[in-house]
Formats: C-alpha cells, structure tokens, sequence
C-alpha cells in the first residue's frame, strides 16, 4: 500500500501537456512537408513535361522536308533557335526516329548520348499519333538518368505519308538539385517552425498552469502551518475546488476544536469519580492496596486513550511550533516533580521548530523527558537539529541505558524494563505512535552521558 506521503505524482501535467502538443504538432508538420513535398516534386516534373513539350514543337515547326529522296524524308537544320541543342554537355538532347526505328536526326548536343535498344524500343513505342508521352530513362550510358518527351506524327506529302517520333530529353540532374532545395529549405523551416511553436506552447502552459502551482504552495503553506486558509485568486474553473477545501478546512478545524473540547470534559470527568474511589479504598486497609493500585491503572489507562485520540486528529492542519518554547515549559514542571533528585536539564534547541501540533510536541517531550528524569541520575540533555524540512531531536541521559536487546521491545505498549519504577510503560508506544503518524523515525542508541539516547527524525 503506498502511504500518503509518497504518493507517485506520476509526472508533471505541464511536460505530459507539453510532450502531447509537441507530438501532434510534429505529426502535423510532418504529413503537411510530406503533401508540400510531393506537390512540389509534381509540379517540378509538370514543369520539365512542359517545357520538353515546347521544345517538341520548337523541333517540328523546323522541320524540313527532303525531296530529293524517291520517299518521305526529313531534315532539321544543324543550327536550331534554342542553343542548348547545339552544344555538347547543356544536358537537353533532340532525336528523330522513323516508323522502323531509325534515327532520322540528333541534335549536335546528343552526338554522345548512346541508346540500348531496349531504350530505343521505350522511345519509338509511343501512343497514337499526336500524343505526347512523357517519361524516364533510368540509366543511359555516360548520362545517367534523362527524362524525355515523345511525339509521334504523321508526315504527309505528294510522295505518300510516313510516321516518325519526335523524342526531346533534358538531364534530371537539375530537377534533383531543384527539388533537393525545396527540401531542404521546407524541411528546415517546418523544424523551426515545431521549436519555434513548442517554445510557445510552453510558455502558454507555464502561463495557463500557474495558478495551480500558486494551489500547490498555498495547500503546502497551510500543512506547514503558516496560513489558515486558501487565500489567492484563482481562476473561475479552480475557484470551485478551492472555495470547498476552504469549508473543508474550517469543517476540520471546528471538529477537531469540538473533539477536543469533548476530550477535555470527559477526562474533567473522570477526575471526580476515581478521586472518591482511591478516598474509599484508604477508609478499608484490607484491599486499600489493591483498590488503589487498580485505580492508579485506571487512571494511566484513561490518560493514555485520551493521548491516543489526541493524536489520531487530522494531519491536514500544522503550525510551526518552536521546539525550545515547548522544553522550557516541560523543563520547568519536570524540575519542580524531581526537585529530590536535583536534575540538571539541558536545552539546545536554538531555531528548531516542529511542524504539527502543539499538543502531539508536548505529548512526545513530556513523555521523554519524564523518562530521562525517571531512569536517569540527574543530568538530561534535549537537542534539536533543524535542516531544511528536516528536525531532529535527541533527549539523552546519564541513567543506566537500554540493552540493544531491548530497544525494539521498549517502543511497546506496555512494556518496562524497571518494574521499580511506577507507570504502566506507554509512554515511549505513545510517541513512537505519535512519530509515526507524521511519517518519523524513532530510534535508541547510547548517549554520551552514559545512558541512553532517543533519536526522533521528522523529514
């Protein structure tokens, strides 16, 4: 079972909103770059179809026919308008095929471009006539990868009619390196765009989610005793929560002031009806002993259940309660019980304060303290180490100490080492329960002084 002081806080709000927010914009972004992408890449490949398409045209509005042949021929001029035909390496090559495949004419700038026939077979093996096919060729020698545009068409003359194939090709080279720009930079800015947008996401949360970190310091200034209620402004949809831990808190306080009140009154009580009991007992000395020592036993057992309800109230509501304040006053009572054994009583507590109950400090005090006057020979010394949240409060003693045998066995109710010594041995189970019920450690070891120590830890 996990206690309510560990709770697992199973992370922070604000990093599981933000980690969210970040992944599906990051998704977003992504599927958006990817269409952008591919658009991009597609309209980058319309725009080569295109203008190979121009060229196409270009080629045939040149286009010559040979009549000194017995058959339809054609010629193209070696100079053409557009120059990157007529120079080797611009990456743009024009070729002519006959219906038999045949090359008819090249452009001078594909005097080195060499075909397979497979490719040639790609090439010629076009639609119908006047449809244009655009594609790729993925590995022509000494060139690589070349998109190409082909157009078959009729030529007709006086000396009949023939099919030829108007192919144009254009490295790919340059639709690469341009799509390779368009990805890089789209990219870069999308990234920058999910830092830039996550930083803002961030800042809105850290701006959104302020007020219930302003919750958590106020709920943690009022377990630390040092405000009553929740006193900041919150905003409309928390304003609920915290108006109903306020009544909350005032319900608690008005029980526990109530409970209290109760507890106070039946031990008032009590007092009456065991008084004229132990006055009876000494009017019989035949059972004046007995009767009596049942009636001391009454007494401790109501005493310690009144205790034992006192530290059963609500954790949720703490002061910061000056350690040495409380020991002065124990130390003042304790020397007036014991002023036959002259005990010196040392206090340092300097500084140390003990976030609880005034009544559960005094409680644990009282009963250490009367333990060390009891079994000591007359010097007691209190300590209180404050650290951070953390007090430690050590009383010690010059009396004869406790075995190690028997340490676990003293924090019991009801047991004592010394039957010579009066009390029914639940003063240390009393403060070993109020220690832990606000999540400490006890612990005995050896004092200095020769007897021993009793080590309180609230963390």
């Amino acid at each position: 079972m996990t206690s309510l002081g560990s709770v697992d806080s199973g992370g922070s709000l604000r990093v599981r909103m933000l980690l969210s927010a970040t992944l599906v914009l990051a998704v977003f972004l992504g599927v958006i770059g990817l269409v952008l992408d591919n658009a991009y890449r597609q309209s980058a490949e319309q725009g080569v179809a295109e203008r190979l398409q121009l060229h196409i045209y270009g080629l045939i509005s040149v286009t010559q026919e040979d009549r000194s042949q017995d058959q339809v021929a054609l010629f193209l001029p070696q100079e053409l308008q557009e120059p990157h035909f007529n120079t080797l390496g611009t990456g743009l090559f024009g070729v002519l095929f006959d219906q038999s495949g045949s090359e008819v004419w090249r452009s001078v700038s594909a005097i080195d471009l060499l075909f397979s026939r497979e490719e040639v077979a790609e090439l010629v093996a076009a639609q119908e006539p006047g449809v244009m096919t655009f594609g790729q060729l993925n590995n022509v020698k000494y060139h690589g990868a070349l998109f190409y545009t082909n157009y078959p068409v009729i030529w007709q003359s006086d000396l009949g009619e023939s099919r030829f194939v108007y192919v144009v090709l254009q490295n790919i080279e340059p639709y690469r390196n341009e799509v390779a720009r368009f990805r890089n930079s789209l990219w870069g800015w999308l990234i920058a765009g999910v830092v830039l947008l996550a930083g803002a996401q961030a800042a809105i949360m850290y701006w959104g989610l302020s007020p219930i970190t302003g919750l958590e310091q106020d709920l943690k200034a009022i377990e630390e005793g040092k405000q009553a209620y929740l006193e900041g402004r919150y905003p409309s949809e928390i304003s609920g929560v915290t108006r109903s831990l306020n009544l909350l808190l005032a319900a608690e306080r008005e029980q526990r002031e109530r409970y209290r009140t109760t507890l106070a009154d039946l031990a008032h009580s009590l007092k009456t009806p065991l008084a004229i009991l132990k006055a009876e007992a000494q009017k019989n000395s035949a059972q004046a002993a007995e009767i009596d020592e049942q009636v001391d036993r009454m007494n401790e057992i109501v005493s310690y259940q009144l205790e034992r309800a006192v530290t059963r109230t609500s954790m949720l509501v703490k002061q910061s309660i000056p350690v040495a304040v409380v020991a002065e006053k124990l130390k003042t009572a304790l020397q007036r019980v014991y002023v036959d054994k002259q005990v010196e009583i040392t206090i340092n507590a300097e500084a140390a304060e003990f976030s609880g109950d005034e009544r559960d400090l005094m409680e644990m005090l009282g009963n250490l303290m009367d333990n060390a006057c009891k079994y000591g020979k007359g010097r007691v010394c209190l300590t209180a180490i404050q650290s951070g949240d953390a007090l430690e409060i050590m009383v010690e003693d010059n009396g004869p100490g406790i075995d190690a045998e028997s340490r676990h066995r003293v924090l019991e109710r009801g047991m004592r080492l010394d039957s010579r010594e009066g009390g029914q041995g639940i003063g240390l189970a009393v403060v070993s329960e109020i220690v832990h019920r606000y999540g400490g450690d006890i612990g005995i070891d050896d004092s200095e002084l020769g007897g021993a120590r009793i080590r309180l830890l609230f963390a």
